[in-house]
């Protein structure tokens, strides 16, 4: 598999060098592929190697599926849990969709279901924590950080500050909104990183996101079998304890 995996992904990168050898104008947008391609290192200037585009390539593929499906677990549940959102969030893919397999393009007109998900990143971030590490010696919120310290970013802390997130236990997807939006600290909310450093996946992983959540919850409400307690449970990812087993039931 990881042999088909590298012939698929070298076969891309040879083809994209060969188009821009020979200035052919592509018929894609700026793809992520290309935008890794005329990446440039900001100190050498230096482009990736075909062995670090496939790198860059596969991550993307593999470390975003057990990410995804753990903030989509957990999405689900904060909708079985909050009748309210989630018989808004099926009046919105109701009068988007009508009843037809979502798109990309349709992506822009579901702003609540974008919202849905990025509250649910809020309160259950399956990157609940992140680590740094100082290149130089340095004052941060009062405290002295020596060179090469090593830093721990509590993501699942900072993501329920009241400072930024008023009832910060509540799941309010409203928070979302452009107007709540407004005037928030860039680093009040980190579900993939923030800085330079951010995650390469994220967009990616928004509208796989939105793409899974819109197709199922169009069709069918979940709900967690009787008598199940969810405990998170932080591990390299926060995840439930004991998982989260749920009925599915077809929307009329």
């Amino acid at each position: 598999a990881t042999q088909m995996l590298d012939q698929t992904i070298y076969a891309m990168i040879r083809e994209r060098r060969r188009r821009a050898a020979g200035q052919e104008r592509s018929t894609e947008a700026m793809d992520l592929l290309t935008m890794l391609m005329t990446a440039r290192d900001e100190e050498t200037g230096a482009t990736m190697s075909d062995e670090q585009l496939r790198h860059e390539i596969a991550l993307l593929i593999f470390a975003g599926h057990d990410t995804t499906a753990n903030a989509l677990t957990w999405t689900f549940y904060l909708l079985s849990q909050h009748p309210v959102a989630e018989a808004r969030l099926h009046a919105e893919l109701d009068t988007v969709l009508q009843g037809r397999t979502p798109t990309i393009a349709d992506l822009p007109q579901l702003p609540y279901t974008r919202m849905v998900i990025e509250e649910s990143l809020r309160l259950y971030p399956p990157a609940w924590t992140i680590g740094r590490q100082s290149i130089a010696a340095d004052c941060v919120g009062g405290y002295q950080l020596p060179a090469q310290a090593n830093l721990i970013i509590p993501i699942y802390v900072i993501h329920r500050d009241p400072r930024w997130w008023p009832d910060p236990d509540r799941f309010d997807p409203e928070r979302f909104s452009p107007e709540a939006s407004a005037g928030r600290h860039k680093f009040a909310y980190l579900p993939f990183g923030g800085g330079p450093r951010l995650c390469i996946g994220s967009s990616f992983a928004m509208m796989e996101a939105q793409l899974v959540l819109a197709t199922i919850a169009q069709r069918y409400r979940l709900r967690l079998c009787a008598g199940h307690v969810v405990q998170p449970k932080p591990v390299v990812m926060l995840c439930p304890s004991d998982g989260l087993p749920m009925m599915p039931e077809r929307r009329r």
